[in-house]
């Protein structure tokens, strides 16, 4: 109980204190403002140049508060625009028109002996196959030019597995599941690596057109020891999966 009438015994000197410190000797206050929250006695008349400081302070003031970009912004339109129809999932179409050409597509993408069936594999050029990478990218090979069912690969490479089963994708709001198989594991000093490379059939056509048509799109990879990883497709990864759509369907592709 002293030391609390201490403290407070205190703080009532140091607040006369600095009180008066803003007064001379006449009792003027010595703050020199003009809206003082500080005190309450009589304040001394500004100087020119402190009045002609603060009247600039005054005019900025009043511009921002009426600038024109702040009124156009106050005036625009927020409506919420009125669409006729819900938005709906992606579906392979059989009909679907790639516009670009194929000269165009072929371009994009490097050949090569493939070691998944058929004479020729179509990677794109972008596209790093090596293991020891993150990626989630399409690829086919053709046989005799026709192309066989489009491949889906996913790798993952880190310092902790995750042990996925299962694939949860979100592309633009709608979801899709796909379950893998043949997942290959392999562990090196403290770095574990996850993929696999599978031949798509007619069960994922929906997926695959989600994927060559989005524009954001994320994948939780499901792990059947309960922490699960989800990956953010970026720009790049979307584009490479719209480009080898392309040209597959360019070369007569179908699932």
């Amino acid at each position: 109980m002293k030391k609390f009438i201490y403290l407070l015994t205190f703080t009532l000197a140091f607040v006369n204190f600095s009180c008066a410190s803003l007064f001379s000797a006449n009792g003027v206050c010595n703050c020199n403002c003009d809206a003082c929250v500080n005190c309450t006695g009589k304040h001394a008349p500004l100087s020119a140049e402190e009045k002609a400081r603060q009247d600039s302070i005054k005019a900025a003031k009043a511009k921002a508060y009426h600038d024109p970009g702040l009124d156009s912004l106050l005036n625009m339109d927020y409506t919420i625009i009125h669409y006729d129809s819900e938005p709906v999932p992606y579906k392979w179409e059989d009909d679907e028109v790639i516009t670009t050409s194929q000269e165009t597509l072929m371009a994009l993408f490097k050949t090569g002996t493939p070691t998944t069936g058929g004479d020729t594999e179509f990677i794109l050029n972008e596209i790093n196959s090596y293991y020891k990478t993150n990626d989630i990218y399409f690829y086919f090979n053709t046989k005799d030019g026709v192309p066989e069912p489009l491949r889906f690969v996913v790798h993952f490479y880190a310092d902790d597995p995750v042990y996925f089963y299962k694939l949860k994708f979100n592309m633009d709001g709608f979801k899709y599941e796909y379950v893998p198989t043949d997942i290959k594991r392999t562990t090196e000093g403290k770095f574990y690596s996850e993929s696999f490379d599978n031949a798509l059939d007619e069960q994922s056509r929906d997926i695959v057109a989600g994927l060559a048509h989005c524009e954001n799109a994320d994948v939780l990879l499901v792990s059947e020891r309960g922490v699960s990883h989800r990956l953010y497709l970026t720009d790049k990864q979307l584009k490479h999966f719209k480009e080898t759509y392309e040209l597959y369907r360019k070369m007569g592709g179908k699932l």
